[in-house]
This record gives C-alpha cells, structure tokens and sequence, in this order.
C-alpha cells in the first residue's frame, strides 16, 4: 500500500492544524478558495516557511506535494496528481535552491503550468548558481515585497 501526502498550508491555521490536515485533498477548504501550487525540493525547510508567510499574509492556500518514501514510484498517479492540482490552482511558484537544478520534476511542473496558462515565478532570495533554462526564464521574486506584489497581481 502506498501513501500519498498532500499537504495544503490553509490561511489562519497552526504548525499542529495544518499537520493533522496533511491529507486532505485540494478539495479542503479555508477562507479563501485561491490557491497557489509551490514547486519545491522535498525537504526545503525555507519553502514550507514561505508557504506558512503566504497563506498568514495573504490568506489563500499553498499547495506542496510530498511522498511517503514508501511509494514506489508510481509513473502514473504522481504526474497526474501534480497536474490535477497546477490546474486547481490560481498561481505557480517555485522556491529555487541549489538542488532544483537536478530536480526531475521542476520541468514538468513549469511546462504544466505553463500549458494552463498560469501565472509563474520563482522565489529567489539569494544567487543559487546555474538554473535550468526552464527556471532561470521565470519571473523572480527576490524579497517578500516582490512576492506580496506578485500575489497581489496574478493571484488575486
């Protein structure tokens, strides 16, 4: 049997709250129904921390798929899953560290969300080195006030 989390970061909700919510489904929802799908390096503590900003701030959910180790890899629930959930959501971030560069996913996700036609960036505090051309041609958010402004721009 495998497990699959899907976590939603709502608007208002404590670490606690949000952890007992881990599986519900993008169907939960909050006191917004806008959602903004963040593609992220499994494990990036400062992803879960924007996620937690965004959904305080601007009170709308943020979507993080993550997997049970266990799963095996299945080539054809995930990849629907991911784009059943970028075609939910309202917006498309991607919180850029180092490791993106050697992500198996981030293409996919970008080149779905980008056949949806949604608004994309990508959260870049600080220089990561060499991105993907796929990456590096998103709009980047290098500060909370250019990210505050596109969320109040694409999102809203």
């Amino acid at each position: 049997m495998s497990l699959r989390f899907n976590r939603l970061i709502r608007p208002g909700l404590s670490d606690i709250s949000n952890s007992v919510h881990a599986e519900i489904t993008l169907m939960a929802k909050s006191t917004s129904d806008m959602m903004i799908f963040m593609s992220h390096k499994t494990g990036d503590q400062r992803a879960e921390v924007e996620a937690k900003y965004i959904a305080e701030k601007h009170r709308v959910q943020v979507y993080m798929a993550e997997w049970d180790d266990s799963v095996q890899g299945d080539a054809v629930e995930l990849p629907n899953d991911i784009m059943k959930a970028i075609r939910k959501s309202d917006g498309f971030l991607v919180n850029v560290i180092a490791e993106i560069a050697v992500s198996m996913w981030i293409g996919y996700e970008i080149g779905g969300a980008h056949a949806m036609e949604k608004s994309r960036a990508k959260i870049m505090y600080s220089q990561v080195g060499r991105l993907p051309s796929v990456v590096g041609a998103l709009e980047t958010l290098r500060s909370r006030n250019e990210l505050d402004a596109w969320i109040a721009r694409y999102v809203r």
